[in-house]
């Protein structure tokens, strides 16, 4: 999977958690359960991303330099029935997927995940709300040679504005 489609896949999961006292595999159906109660306003949705640090054995400085950063920036418009259901959104764009989802909560404002995927893992950590969510993921990927690189990543989403005709759809 490519890092942006993953980094996509949790931009879109941005309301879902991870919590609990014993790790486990969840189903979608069980994902989709955790986060029926998740509320976010409909509307203009700036979402950004950047990625602030990146691990591999005999990376060069000047590749891991052009892949820290910049900081990506997207609009995308939210409609009231996309409102309605974020956790149904979300699975009907990974709903072929091979990822396996690991201990899905919603909790009182915060949120933790983890998703492994055939290439690649991530986990996640941060807060979430009607209007706004921000957290911090780390990718691991297998890299040609036996080794992983790892990827860090600021993500940021928040409630801007309603929408206009034509605009971040």
């Amino acid at each position: 999977m490519r890092c942006g489609a993953f980094l996509a896949a949790w931009v879109l999961l941005a309301a879902a958690g991870c919590g609990g006292e014993t790790a486990r595999n969840m189903t979608a159906e069980e994902v989709a359960g955790e986060l029926a109660d998740l509320r976010i306003e409909p509307g203009l949705w700036e979402l950004t991303s950047e990625v602030t640090d990146v691990r591999a054995p005999d990376l060069p400085h000047e590749v891991r330099n052009r892949m820290i950063g910049p900081r990506s920036r997207i609009h995308h418009c939210i409609t009231p029935q996309q409102a309605e259901q974020p956790s149904a959104n979300f699975l009907a764009f990974r709903s072929e997927s091979a990822c396996v989802y690991r201990d899905f909560t919603l909790d009182d404002g915060r949120l933790r995940g983890a998703m492994a995927c055939p290439d690649a893992t991530a986990r996640m950590d941060g807060r979430y709300g009607a209007q706004a969510y921000e957290m911090r993921m780390q990718m691991e990927s297998p890299v040609p040679g036996g080794s992983t690189m790892t990827l860090e990543v600021q993500a940021r989403g928040r409630r801007i504005g309603d929408c206009r005709e034509g605009e971040g759809r």
